[in-house]
């Protein structure tokens, strides 16, 4: 969980980053923002407002934490304020090492210390890293002598930011522990969680939520189909037991899940077969034992509604017994049918 309600803005510092394969600047700046009220409650918005209980991520390495630019810029800020200019700057000249794809765009450098956030219940500083790429336009009117003047000037929308990191002085030994906000472009994700800040999705539970449910809707698309003969009605009750696992139950247990979800000893051995499988591939670690994260069953949720769409004309969303639904074809014009069994009309 995260509490932002006595978050204190301690520091700030802006520099300009460009895109250095098309030899656009790098501007560092020497010196902190002076931040006064009501422009510190806009930036706080600004900078913490767009932050949810999504999914942790740590710093990582192949090569060792030490060989991580900005966790060790991230540490040495915890460990003394002091070094908050020259790491700021630091963590500016990797973004534009890291910034080299042609589709990068340049933008506004914030980098800000805070304390006093809460985060699953602790108390803890952390460093934020914001992008700003997107200018807009907006009208500005002022009086003059003879009525009033108007022209368009550009600035900063508030209530969007492009990328976004927030380090959370905690967990130092495993890579500190962090929430991330970047653009969907899967080129713009890969510089921004990769190039730059280098880190890996935490293995917590919102992290086992998440990938199961995506386990249990990938093995239905490929696996549980019409290409083994299994029918879209059941393919869709299979869907909704999955989904509804995780929506009744606190915790996950493998062997529970077995025998209430895919019950059959083909279904289970099917299912365990994909499920190494899907792990080699994905590089995903299971646990047969965690907490369900409710936030990650919810958003998981969605993507797992399943219709039976019958060519352009009708949809029938099915939330459960699937044995009232029958398949046939009609002897006469050769069309399919489905017949719908229910004790009363509401």
């Amino acid at each position: 969980m995260l509490d932002f309600a006595n978050v204190h803005l301690n520091s700030v510092i802006l520099h300009k980053t460009g895109n250095k394969s098309r030899e656009e600047e790098l501007i560092l700046s020497d010196h902190l923002l002076t931040v006064e009220d009501p422009i510190r409650e806009l930036l706080m918005e600004f900078f913490l407002g767009h932050f949810n209980e999504e999914a942790f991520y740590n710093f990582y390495s192949e090569d060792g934490l030490e060989n991580n630019a900005v966790y060790i810029s991230a540490k040495n800020i915890f460990s003394n304020q002091d070094n908050f200019v020259e790491e700021s700057k630091n963590i500016a000249t990797k973004l534009y090492e890291a910034g080299t794809h042609p589709k990068i765009k340049e933008g506004d450098l914030y980098i800000a210390s805070f304390s006093d956030l809460v985060v699953d219940g602790e108390l803890v500083d952390a460093i934020g890293i914001f992008k700003s790429e997107t200018k807009q336009d907006f009208l500005r009117i002022s009086s003059g002598s003879n009525g009033f003047d108007i022209k368009i000037e550009e600035g900063i929308n508030l209530n969007k930011i492009d990328k976004a990191c927030l380090i959370y002085n905690t967990e130092e030994e495993f890579g500190y522990k962090l929430n991330i906000i970047d653009t969907i472009n899967k080129q713009e994700a890969q510089y921004w969680r990769n190039d730059f800040l280098g880190i890996e999705q935490r293995k917590d539970d919102f992290y086992q939520t998440q990938k199961y449910m995506e386990l249990c809707k990938d093995f239905v698309k490929e696996v549980y189909n019409e290409e083994h003969e299994v029918e879209k009605p059941q393919q869709i009750a299979m869907l909704n037991k999955s989904a509804n696992y995780f929506k009744e139950n606190e915790t996950f247990n493998k062997q529970d899940f077995e025998e209430n979800v895919l019950a059959q000893p083909e279904v289970i051995e099917a299912f365990n077969e994909y499920q190494q499988q899907y792990a080699e591939e994905k590089k995903v670690e299971f646990r047969e034992d965690f907490g369900v994260s409710e936030n990650a069953a919810k958003k998981q949720q969605s993507k797992m509604k399943a219709v039976l769409k019958l060519d352009k004309n009708f949809h029938i969303y099915i939330h459960g017994d699937e044995s009232r639904i029958m398949k046939g074809v009609d002897p006469d014009t050769g069309m399919k049918f489905y017949k719908i069994f229910y004790d009363k009309e509401e």
